[in-house]
């Protein structure tokens, strides 16, 4: 009953990308890293264009990498440049509450629960401020998706999802902050 909606990593399938992979890439994946760990498929810059082809990818993945760039924009319309049509983007990234966001000093930015709308067309954030022509179509945001059930996080996880705005300029982000915020945008299939 109070179980919260987490991102289902069954819907990783086709040719996937990990970018910033690490030692710990996703079985059967590509791995794309900043340095030549073990495992590492592809070395690049990623304040770079990608050495991938256009619609080349389903799924571009990431976990913990978004945070540490420089020029997001220019990565995420990298991103969606090597997506296929109708392939979407998943991107775990620390909560801005959480302590993860702030302890590493390798991190350049922050992320709220519609920090990434502003790349998905008829979003209110996309509306006001068009940093791009590159959107996507649609977004899915999950919270704490690596943690378990419990009524709190189910309650609070609703709270936030359903008025992000009144819950994170509240006290009721301090008394429940997340850890993680996960993103999944989906490229238009046209």
């Amino acid at each position: 009953m109070f179980r919260h909606d987490k991102f289902d990593t069954g819907r990783l399938k086709g040719k996937i990308l990990d970018i910033g992979c690490g030692q710990f890439k996703l079985e059967g994946a590509i791995g794309l890293d900043w340095f030549d760990y073990p495992g590492v498929d592809v070395v690049a810059d990623l304040d770079k264009p990608l050495p991938f082809e256009e619609g080349e990818f389903d799924v571009v993945y990431s976990n913990q990498v978004y945070e540490h760039i420089s020029d997001l924009i220019k990565l995420i319309t990298e991103v969606h440049r090597i997506l296929k049509p109708g392939g979407f983007m998943v991107a775990s990234v620390p909560y801005f509450r959480s302590s993860w966001a702030a302890i590493d000093p390798t991190h350049v930015r922050q992320f709220t629960i519609n920090s990434l709308h502003y790349f998905v067309e008829g979003t209110l954030e996309n509306a006001n401020h068009e940093f791009t022509k590159t959107t996507f179509g649609t977004v899915e945001v999950y919270l704490d998706s690596n943690y378990g059930n419990n009524p709190f996080r189910w309650l609070f996880t609703r709270l936030a999802l359903r008025w992000p705005y009144v819950f994170e300029n509240s006290v009721l982000s301090f008394l429940f902050p997340f850890q993680t915020v996960t993103y999944v945008l989906t490229k238009p299939a046209n």
